[in-house]
Protein backbone atom coordinates (compact mmCIF):
# COMPACT_ATOMS: atom_id res chain seq x y z
CA UNK A 1 0.00 0.00 0.00
CA UNK A 2 2.80 2.43 0.86
CA UNK A 3 4.41 1.78 -2.54
CA UNK A 4 1.13 2.44 -4.34
CA UNK A 5 0.52 5.68 -2.43
CA UNK A 6 4.07 6.92 -3.08
CA UNK A 7 3.77 6.03 -6.77
CA UNK A 8 0.46 7.84 -7.21
CA UNK A 9 1.87 10.81 -5.31
CA UNK A 10 4.78 10.90 -7.75
CA UNK A 11 2.39 11.14 -10.71
CA UNK A 12 0.33 13.80 -8.96
CA UNK A 13 3.47 15.82 -8.27
CA UNK A 14 4.52 15.60 -11.92
CA UNK A 15 1.11 16.83 -13.06
CA UNK A 16 1.10 19.67 -10.54
CA UNK A 17 4.40 21.10 -11.82
CA UNK A 18 3.57 20.69 -15.51
CA UNK A 19 1.50 23.05 -17.61
CA UNK A 20 -1.01 21.74 -20.14
CA UNK A 21 1.32 22.64 -23.01
CA UNK A 22 4.32 21.10 -21.30
CA UNK A 23 3.04 17.74 -20.12
CA UNK A 24 3.38 14.47 -22.04
CA UNK A 25 1.58 11.32 -20.92
CA UNK A 26 2.08 7.71 -22.00
CA UNK A 27 -0.03 4.83 -20.75
CA UNK A 28 -0.71 1.16 -21.34
CA UNK A 29 -3.07 -1.44 -19.96
CA UNK A 30 -2.06 -5.07 -20.54
CA UNK A 31 -4.19 -8.14 -19.80
CA UNK A 32 -2.05 -11.26 -20.12
CA UNK A 33 -0.80 -14.61 -18.86
CA UNK A 34 2.77 -15.84 -19.23
CA UNK A 35 3.47 -18.60 -16.68
CA UNK A 36 4.19 -22.27 -17.41
CA UNK A 37 1.17 -24.53 -17.92
CA UNK A 38 3.15 -27.80 -18.03
CA UNK A 39 6.45 -28.81 -16.48
CA UNK A 40 8.21 -32.15 -16.16
CA UNK A 41 10.67 -33.33 -13.50
CA UNK A 42 12.80 -36.26 -14.57
CA UNK A 43 13.94 -36.97 -11.00
CA UNK A 44 10.34 -37.27 -9.77
CA UNK A 45 9.22 -38.85 -13.08
CA UNK A 46 6.25 -36.51 -12.99
CA UNK A 47 4.56 -34.07 -15.36
CA UNK A 48 2.58 -31.33 -13.65
CA UNK A 49 -0.16 -29.06 -14.94
CA UNK A 50 -0.57 -25.56 -13.59
CA UNK A 51 -3.05 -22.73 -14.00
CA UNK A 52 -1.15 -19.70 -15.35
CA UNK A 53 -1.91 -16.58 -13.37
CA UNK A 54 -4.10 -14.03 -15.17
CA UNK A 55 -2.43 -10.63 -14.87
CA UNK A 56 -3.64 -7.08 -15.33
CA UNK A 57 -0.87 -4.49 -15.60
CA UNK A 58 -1.04 -0.73 -15.96
CA UNK A 59 1.81 1.70 -16.51
CA UNK A 60 1.52 5.47 -16.66
CA UNK A 61 4.40 7.88 -17.26
CA UNK A 62 4.36 11.68 -17.17
CA UNK A 63 7.21 13.82 -18.52
CA UNK A 64 7.51 17.59 -18.40
CA UNK A 65 10.07 20.37 -18.17
CA UNK A 66 10.31 20.19 -14.36
CA UNK A 67 9.09 16.75 -13.28
CA UNK A 68 9.03 13.20 -14.67
CA UNK A 69 7.26 10.30 -12.95
CA UNK A 70 6.18 6.74 -13.66
CA UNK A 71 4.27 3.96 -11.91
CA UNK A 72 3.85 0.35 -13.08
CA UNK A 73 1.64 -2.06 -11.11
CA UNK A 74 0.20 -5.54 -11.65
CA UNK A 75 -2.75 -7.43 -10.19
CA UNK A 76 -2.63 -11.25 -10.49
CA UNK A 77 -5.43 -13.81 -10.21
CA UNK A 78 -3.91 -17.21 -9.42
CA UNK A 79 -4.39 -20.49 -7.53
CA UNK A 80 -1.68 -19.81 -4.99
CA UNK A 81 -2.09 -23.10 -3.10
CA UNK A 82 -3.09 -25.08 -6.24
CA UNK A 83 -6.66 -25.21 -4.93
CA UNK A 84 -7.97 -21.78 -3.90
CA UNK A 85 -7.85 -18.67 -6.08
CA UNK A 86 -6.88 -15.23 -4.88
CA UNK A 87 -5.93 -11.75 -6.00
CA UNK A 88 -2.53 -10.22 -5.32
CA UNK A 89 -1.14 -6.82 -6.25
CA UNK A 90 2.41 -5.61 -6.79
CA UNK A 91 4.06 -2.32 -7.67
CA UNK A 92 6.62 -3.48 -10.25
CA UNK A 93 8.42 -0.16 -10.64
CA UNK A 94 8.08 3.58 -10.10
CA UNK A 95 10.17 6.74 -10.06
CA UNK A 96 9.92 10.51 -9.73
CA UNK A 97 12.54 13.03 -10.84
CA UNK A 98 12.32 16.75 -10.05
CA UNK A 99 14.44 19.47 -11.65
CA UNK A 100 14.20 22.50 -9.31
CA UNK A 101 16.79 24.51 -11.27
CA UNK A 102 18.56 24.17 -14.58
CA UNK A 103 21.25 21.45 -14.67
CA UNK A 104 20.16 19.75 -11.41
CA UNK A 105 17.78 16.79 -10.94
CA UNK A 106 16.59 15.10 -7.73
CA UNK A 107 15.24 11.57 -8.06
CA UNK A 108 13.51 8.92 -5.98
CA UNK A 109 13.78 5.24 -7.02
CA UNK A 110 15.44 6.26 -10.29
CA UNK A 111 17.33 3.77 -12.45
CA UNK A 112 19.76 5.57 -14.76
CA UNK A 113 21.55 3.07 -16.99
CA UNK A 114 24.24 3.43 -19.63
CA UNK A 115 22.86 2.29 -23.00
CA UNK A 116 25.74 -0.15 -23.47
CA UNK A 117 24.35 -2.27 -20.62
CA UNK A 118 21.13 -3.04 -22.49
CA UNK A 119 19.90 -6.63 -22.83
CA UNK A 120 17.28 -6.02 -25.56
CA UNK A 121 15.85 -9.56 -25.62
CA UNK A 122 15.66 -9.92 -21.84
CA UNK A 123 14.30 -6.32 -21.80
CA UNK A 124 16.44 -5.04 -18.93
CA UNK A 125 19.88 -3.63 -18.15
CA UNK A 126 22.93 -5.05 -16.39
CA UNK A 127 22.64 -3.82 -12.81
CA UNK A 128 26.30 -2.70 -12.62
CA UNK A 129 25.62 0.12 -15.12
CA UNK A 130 23.12 1.92 -12.88
CA UNK A 131 24.34 5.38 -11.78
CA UNK A 132 21.06 5.83 -9.88
CA UNK A 133 19.44 3.53 -7.32
CA UNK A 134 16.21 2.53 -5.59
CA UNK A 135 16.90 5.31 -3.08
CA UNK A 136 17.72 9.03 -3.56
CA UNK A 137 19.80 10.34 -6.48
CA UNK A 138 21.17 13.81 -7.24
CA UNK A 139 22.19 14.42 -10.86
CA UNK A 140 24.01 17.43 -12.31
CA UNK A 141 24.59 18.33 -15.97
CA UNK A 142 27.79 20.42 -15.97
CA UNK A 143 28.10 20.50 -19.76
CA UNK A 144 25.87 19.51 -22.64
CA UNK A 145 25.29 15.73 -22.95
CA UNK A 146 27.08 14.91 -19.67
CA UNK A 147 25.20 13.62 -16.61
CA UNK A 148 26.97 13.07 -13.30
CA UNK A 149 25.04 11.37 -10.48
CA UNK A 150 25.54 10.67 -6.78
CA UNK A 151 23.12 8.19 -5.19
CA UNK A 152 22.27 6.77 -1.75
CA UNK A 153 20.38 3.45 -2.10
CA UNK A 154 17.73 2.39 0.40
CA UNK A 155 14.27 0.82 0.50
CA UNK A 156 10.90 2.57 0.32
CA UNK A 157 9.14 -0.32 2.11
CA UNK A 158 9.12 1.59 5.40
CA UNK A 159 10.19 -1.48 7.38
CA UNK A 160 12.86 -1.29 10.09
CA UNK A 161 13.79 -4.96 9.79
CA UNK A 162 14.05 -5.49 6.03
CA UNK A 163 17.84 -5.26 5.96
CA UNK A 164 17.79 -2.43 3.41
CA UNK A 165 18.34 0.62 5.61
CA UNK A 166 21.26 2.84 4.59
CA UNK A 167 22.88 3.59 7.96
CA UNK A 168 24.30 7.13 8.17
CA UNK A 169 25.98 6.89 11.59
CA UNK A 170 28.05 3.83 10.74
CA UNK A 171 26.27 1.42 13.08
CA UNK A 172 23.57 -1.17 12.52
CA UNK A 173 21.03 -2.12 15.18
CA UNK A 174 23.16 -5.13 16.12
CA UNK A 175 26.03 -2.68 16.79
CA UNK A 176 28.19 -3.99 13.95
CA UNK A 177 30.13 -1.57 11.79
CA UNK A 178 28.26 -0.58 8.61
CA UNK A 179 29.53 1.96 6.10
CA UNK A 180 27.15 4.48 4.57
CA UNK A 181 26.25 3.16 1.11
CA UNK A 182 26.86 5.71 -1.60
CA UNK A 183 27.49 5.43 -5.32
CA UNK A 184 28.34 7.72 -8.19
CA UNK A 185 28.71 7.63 -11.93
CA UNK A 186 28.60 9.54 -15.18
CA UNK A 187 27.12 9.11 -18.66
CA UNK A 188 28.32 11.10 -21.68
CA UNK A 189 25.99 10.98 -24.67
CA UNK A 190 27.57 11.95 -28.01
CA UNK A 191 25.88 11.73 -31.38
CA UNK A 192 28.22 8.91 -32.45
CA UNK A 193 28.69 7.08 -29.14
CA UNK A 194 27.75 6.94 -25.47
CA UNK A 195 30.09 6.05 -22.61
CA UNK A 196 29.11 5.45 -19.00
CA UNK A 197 30.84 4.45 -15.77
CA UNK A 198 29.62 3.76 -12.25
CA UNK A 199 30.94 2.90 -8.79
CA UNK A 200 28.45 1.35 -6.38
CA UNK A 201 28.92 1.01 -2.60
CA UNK A 202 32.03 3.19 -2.71
CA UNK A 203 32.95 3.05 0.99
CA UNK A 204 32.66 -0.73 1.44
CA UNK A 205 35.68 -2.60 0.11
CA UNK A 206 33.83 -5.93 0.52
CA UNK A 207 30.77 -4.86 -1.51
CA UNK A 208 32.09 -2.30 -4.00
CA UNK A 209 31.24 -2.69 -7.69
CA UNK A 210 32.49 -0.76 -10.71
CA UNK A 211 31.18 -0.79 -14.26
CA UNK A 212 32.16 0.76 -17.59
CA UNK A 213 30.05 0.71 -20.77
CA UNK A 214 30.13 1.95 -24.36
CA UNK A 215 27.32 2.16 -26.91
CA UNK A 216 27.74 2.75 -30.64
CA UNK A 217 24.44 3.76 -32.29
CA UNK A 218 24.48 3.32 -36.05
CA UNK A 219 28.09 2.11 -35.68
CA UNK A 220 29.65 5.60 -35.66
CA UNK A 221 27.09 6.66 -38.25
CA UNK A 222 28.50 4.26 -40.86
CA UNK A 223 25.83 1.50 -40.69
CA UNK A 224 22.51 3.10 -39.81
CA UNK A 225 20.52 -0.08 -38.92
CA UNK A 226 23.26 -1.45 -36.61
CA UNK A 227 23.82 -0.61 -32.94
CA UNK A 228 26.25 -2.42 -30.64
CA UNK A 229 27.10 -2.00 -26.98
CA UNK A 230 29.37 -3.67 -24.46
CA UNK A 231 30.67 -3.31 -20.94
CA UNK A 232 32.71 -4.71 -18.09
CA UNK A 233 31.86 -4.95 -14.40
CA UNK A 234 33.98 -5.90 -11.39
CA UNK A 235 32.46 -6.65 -7.99
CA UNK A 236 34.10 -7.48 -4.66
CA UNK A 237 31.15 -9.74 -3.83
CA UNK A 238 29.28 -12.31 -5.91
CA UNK A 239 26.29 -10.77 -7.73
CA UNK A 240 23.68 -11.77 -10.33
CA UNK A 241 23.62 -9.99 -13.69
CA UNK A 242 20.12 -8.46 -13.42
CA UNK A 243 19.42 -7.86 -9.75
CA UNK A 244 17.54 -10.77 -8.17
CA UNK A 245 16.04 -11.97 -11.46
CA UNK A 246 16.75 -15.10 -13.51
CA UNK A 247 17.95 -14.80 -17.10
CA UNK A 248 15.97 -17.94 -18.01
CA UNK A 249 12.83 -18.61 -15.99
CA UNK A 250 9.99 -20.91 -16.97
CA UNK A 251 8.18 -23.19 -14.55
CA UNK A 252 10.74 -24.85 -12.30
CA UNK A 253 13.61 -24.12 -14.73
CA UNK A 254 15.12 -20.82 -13.60
CA UNK A 255 18.75 -19.73 -13.37
CA UNK A 256 21.01 -16.69 -13.66
CA UNK A 257 24.71 -15.92 -14.21
CA UNK A 258 26.66 -14.88 -11.10
CA UNK A 259 29.98 -13.07 -11.29
CA UNK A 260 32.76 -11.07 -9.77
CA UNK A 261 34.05 -10.03 -13.20
CA UNK A 262 31.48 -9.75 -15.97
CA UNK A 263 31.64 -9.06 -19.68
CA UNK A 264 28.34 -8.20 -21.39
CA UNK A 265 27.45 -7.14 -24.91
CA UNK A 266 24.56 -6.74 -27.32
CA UNK A 267 23.89 -5.97 -30.96
CA UNK A 268 20.75 -5.00 -32.84
CA UNK A 269 20.11 -4.60 -36.55
CA UNK A 270 16.81 -2.96 -37.42
CA UNK A 271 15.20 -2.31 -40.79
CA UNK A 272 11.64 -1.52 -41.75
CA UNK A 273 10.84 -5.22 -42.28
CA UNK A 274 13.31 -7.16 -40.09
CA UNK A 275 14.88 -6.74 -36.64
CA UNK A 276 17.71 -8.98 -35.45
CA UNK A 277 19.09 -8.82 -31.90
CA UNK A 278 21.68 -10.71 -29.86
CA UNK A 279 22.98 -10.40 -26.29
CA UNK A 280 25.41 -12.16 -23.95
CA UNK A 281 26.79 -12.12 -20.42
CA UNK A 282 29.97 -13.97 -19.43
CA UNK A 283 31.36 -14.60 -15.94
CA UNK A 284 35.09 -14.16 -16.44
CA UNK A 285 36.52 -15.45 -13.18
CA UNK A 286 34.18 -16.57 -10.42
CA UNK A 287 34.33 -20.36 -10.04
CA UNK A 288 31.51 -22.28 -8.38
CA UNK A 289 30.09 -25.69 -9.27
CA UNK A 290 26.49 -24.44 -8.93
CA UNK A 291 26.86 -21.27 -11.03
CA UNK A 292 26.19 -20.82 -14.74
CA UNK A 293 28.94 -18.81 -16.43
CA UNK A 294 27.63 -17.89 -19.86
CA UNK A 295 24.27 -16.58 -21.10
CA UNK A 296 23.40 -15.80 -24.69
CA UNK A 297 20.22 -15.04 -26.60
CA UNK A 298 19.26 -14.17 -30.16
CA UNK A 299 16.00 -13.14 -31.80
CA UNK A 300 14.67 -12.23 -35.21
CA UNK A 301 11.43 -10.35 -35.89
CA UNK A 302 9.90 -9.92 -39.31
CA UNK A 303 6.68 -8.60 -40.78
CA UNK A 304 4.53 -11.32 -42.32
CA UNK A 305 1.80 -9.04 -43.59
CA UNK A 306 0.76 -5.52 -42.67
CA UNK A 307 0.36 -5.15 -38.86
CA UNK A 308 1.37 -8.80 -38.20
CA UNK A 309 4.86 -9.52 -36.82
CA UNK A 310 6.50 -12.86 -36.03
CA UNK A 311 9.41 -13.24 -33.60
CA UNK A 312 11.63 -16.29 -33.01
CA UNK A 313 13.87 -16.30 -29.93
CA UNK A 314 16.50 -18.66 -28.56
CA UNK A 315 18.37 -18.55 -25.23
CA UNK A 316 21.06 -20.67 -23.56
CA UNK A 317 22.77 -20.86 -20.15
CA UNK A 318 26.05 -22.79 -19.92
CA UNK A 319 28.25 -23.81 -16.99
CA UNK A 320 31.68 -23.60 -18.60
CA UNK A 321 33.63 -24.53 -15.46
CA UNK A 322 31.74 -27.73 -14.62
CA UNK A 323 34.37 -30.28 -15.64
CA UNK A 324 32.16 -33.24 -14.63
CA UNK A 325 29.22 -31.86 -16.63
CA UNK A 326 26.85 -32.50 -13.73
CA UNK A 327 25.11 -29.16 -14.27
CA UNK A 328 23.31 -29.40 -17.59
CA UNK A 329 22.87 -26.55 -20.07
CA UNK A 330 19.54 -24.73 -20.05
CA UNK A 331 18.02 -23.88 -23.43
CA UNK A 332 14.85 -21.97 -24.18
CA UNK A 333 13.00 -21.31 -27.43
CA UNK A 334 10.02 -19.11 -28.22
CA UNK A 335 7.90 -18.17 -31.21
CA UNK A 336 5.51 -15.21 -31.01
CA UNK A 337 2.92 -13.45 -33.19
CA UNK A 338 1.88 -9.84 -32.56
CA UNK A 339 -0.97 -8.12 -34.38
CA UNK A 340 -1.65 -4.37 -34.29
CA UNK A 341 -5.45 -4.20 -34.38
CA UNK A 342 -5.30 -0.42 -34.67
CA UNK A 343 -3.20 2.50 -33.44
CA UNK A 344 -3.98 1.79 -29.78
CA UNK A 345 -4.62 -1.96 -29.51
CA UNK A 346 -2.26 -4.91 -29.94
CA UNK A 347 -2.86 -8.62 -29.33
CA UNK A 348 -0.37 -11.45 -29.32
CA UNK A 349 0.28 -15.13 -28.65
CA UNK A 350 3.47 -17.08 -28.02
CA UNK A 351 4.79 -20.58 -27.46
CA UNK A 352 7.72 -21.05 -25.03
CA UNK A 353 9.66 -24.18 -24.12
CA UNK A 354 12.65 -24.50 -21.76
CA UNK A 355 14.76 -27.63 -21.31
CA UNK A 356 17.44 -28.70 -18.83
CA UNK A 357 18.60 -32.26 -19.60
CA UNK A 358 15.37 -34.28 -19.22
CA UNK A 359 13.45 -31.59 -17.35
CA UNK A 360 11.24 -29.29 -19.41
CA UNK A 361 8.56 -26.62 -19.08
CA UNK A 362 6.03 -25.15 -21.53
CA UNK A 363 4.15 -21.86 -21.52
CA UNK A 364 1.67 -20.36 -24.00
CA UNK A 365 1.57 -16.62 -23.24
CA UNK A 366 -1.25 -14.51 -24.70
CA UNK A 367 -2.05 -10.81 -24.22
CA UNK A 368 -4.13 -7.81 -25.16
CA UNK A 369 -2.52 -4.38 -24.77
CA UNK A 370 -4.12 -0.95 -24.99
CA UNK A 371 -1.56 1.84 -25.30
CA UNK A 372 -1.14 5.48 -26.23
Amino acid sequence: MKKIISSLAALALASAFASADDIKLSFYNKLYEEDAILYHSDEADETTKDFPGIKERMQAEVTSEKVDAMVKATVTLDDYDEKHFGLQGKVNDWYVEFRPVDKVALGFHTGIFADGSTLPIYDDNVNAANIGSDGFTVSVFPIENLRFAVTAPFSFDGSDDNGDINWINGKKEDNQQENFNIGFGAIYDHELFQIGASVQDVADSDQRQIGAYINLPKLFGKVEPLTIGAGFAHSETVLPVVGDKDLISLGTIEKCVFYKDLLSAYASFETEKVTVAAEMAYNLGYDDDTVYDFYSAASVSFGIVENLTATATGKILVDLKDKDETQKNITMGAFALDYDVNENNTVGAEFDIAMCDKDWAIAVPVYWKYHF
